[in-house]
């Protein structure tokens, strides 16, 4: 018995390792690429490198005005990650302690709005906040639109803790002469913390890396995003693939850091909301 659950667990192991090779090695090929010339890529992407170029960073942060496209993209995603996080933990704080048929409504109404493809609301999007209302190459617009947008999930990761958080902790407050704001903000929102993270970290990885929004609505070089910026490599019957690959490592280094830094409460959050919920 237990030789069979040790080779169980060598198998379980072999199979990890190998989706997890597999999952590293798009990351790994586009860093390796990003230091060889254009033609060395072209012809065998997966060869080492014949000498390290690391030139290649510079031009790419000289082509994507890196600088620029940065302040654009941090702007949108810290506001729209903090906005669309306190929304959702007081729609969640609502819903979980106003049993009312209007907040099981409305909680249902978000869960579907999570099945939704953006592809189905980006043309009434753009033709009602582009067209009509003119806020193309608004970055407040799209700021506007990523709140509104992710606004469902962290709901539903926040439903999920809440019902772990005792109703009596809110009942004690409301003795002792506290609002129900005074309740949220200074009891309630503190032990949500774990799951904040997890909203916070999983909304602004989704914001940064976003294209389809951003495209449609940006088209001005001084306010598109760095996502936008990566195919500045891009002309009409050619490429430069080598600066390209650094542009993307550049665009990536922020959220990489980001997710580890909140590696640990992601975890601890999801495990969190999973069991209370």
């Amino acid at each position: 018995m237990k030789e069979k659950k040790t080779k169980m667990t060598a198998v379980i192991f072999l199979v990890v390792l190998v989706l997890a090779v597999l999952f590293v090695m798009p990351f790994f090929l586009v860093i390796l690429n990003s230091f060889k010339e254009s033609s060395e890529f072209v012809a065998n992407p997966f060869s080492w490198p014949a000498s390290f170029k690391f030139e290649n960073y510079g031009n790419a942060f000289e082509t994507m005005n890196f600088l620029n496209s940065f302040k654009n993209s941090l702007i949108i995603c810290v506001i729209a990650t903090l906005v669309s996080s306190l929304l959702s933990a007081m729609n969640a704080y609502v819903i979980s302690r106003k049993k009312w048929k209007l907040t099981k409504a409305v909680y249902m109404l978000l869960v579907a709005a999570m099945v939704v493809p953006f592809q189905v609301i980006m043309i009434p999007l753009v033709n009602i906040y582009g067209s009509r209302l003119g806020f193309t190459n608004n970055i407040w617009m799209v700021t506007y639109i990523h709140i509104a947008l992710n606004i469902p999930f962290p709901t539903f990761l926040y439903c999920g803790f809440m019902g772990g958080i005792p109703v009596e902790l809110d009942e004690a407050a409301l003795i002792d002469g506290a609002s129900q704001e005074k309740t949220f903000f200074q009891i309630i929102l503190p032990l949500l913390k774990p799951i904040t993270i997890t909203a916070v970290v999983f909304t602004a990885l989704s914001i940064w890396n976003d294209y389809i929004l951003a495209s449609t609505f940006l088209s001005l070089k001084e306010v598109k995003t760095l996502p936008l910026m990566t195919y500045a490599f891009l002309a009409s019957h050619s490429a430069d693939y080598a600066p390209m690959m650094a542009g993307l490592v550049l665009t990536m280094l922020p959220v990489l850091i980001l997710y580890a830094v909140g590696q640990r409460y992601i975890i601890e959050g999801i495990v969190a909301g999973s069991v209370k919920g």
